[in-house]
């Protein structure tokens, strides 16, 4: 694919850790191919170890096997999972394609009770099943007109800061969805020893956004 969201790496594997709150074990483990499987989450080659090599559609791929492990799938159930949704939609972008929202969802939530495929439907703490946090973490997910892929994605790290990751602006980087501040400037603002309220005012943001994303970012700073 020629597409942005596909080809063009925005992250590097510690920005998604920061950004997505996947530890960084995990996230290694969901981009290293084992036992002749694709990897879990797509990755662009990359001249330097240091370099960005991690595009949109990976982002979102992330986002929703943190999704499968809120839901408390084991690696090996996630495994399987992500096999049988790239199998049975057709796609090995499965994980990030519209198609989770409607027929991917159901074949998660299917009860087989066979050993070669796990029990989907589970209740997690009382709370719900799979597919109950499967969908409230599809909903994070901006979808465009014009295919089954999402153009936009909402960062659940940032809590009730309206930050998002869009190919359209600021090259990928985290962004204020409505302000189109970039998460980077924010940080970089207190970094140098600017109050909250100086960089709200500076900014046009509340008091609160910024207060979320410092908190996001350097724990214990607001």
């Amino acid at each position: 694919m020629t597409d942005g969201r596909f080809t063009t790496p925005i992250f590097t594997t510690a920005e998604v850790v920061t950004h997505l709150g996947v530890p960084d074990t995990t996230l290694r483990r969901w981009l290293s191919s084992t036992d002749g499987r694709a990897a879990l989450v797509h990755r662009l080659p990359q001249s330097s170890p240091n370099l960005a090599s991690i595009p949109f559609i990976a982002v979102a791929e992330t986002h929703m096997l943190r999704a499968f492990r809120t839901a408390g799938l084991s690696m090996r159930e996630i495994q399987e999972s992500v096999i049988r949704l790239r199998r049975e939609l057709g796609d090995d972008y499965a994980l990030a394609s519209r198609l989770l929202a409607t027929d991917g969802v159901t074949i998660l939530a299917n009860i087989t009770g066979t050993p070669e495929e796990p029990e989907w439907e589970r209740a997690r703490d009382g709370q719900g099943t799979i597919r109950d946090v499967i969908k409230s973490y599809l909903k994070d997910f901006t979808w465009t007109t014009g295919d089954d892929y999402p153009i936009r994605l909402r960062l659940q790290t940032y809590g009730s800061a309206d930050v998002v990751v869009d190919p359209r602006f600021a090259f990928g980087q985290p962004i204020l969805a409505k302000s189109k501040v970039r998460v980077q400037d924010v940080v970089g603002a207190f970094k140098a020893g600017e109050p909250i309220r100086a960089i709200s005012d500076e900014y046009g943001i509340g008091s609160e956004e910024v207060e979320e994303i410092l908190r996001a970012q350097i724990p214990h700073a607001a």
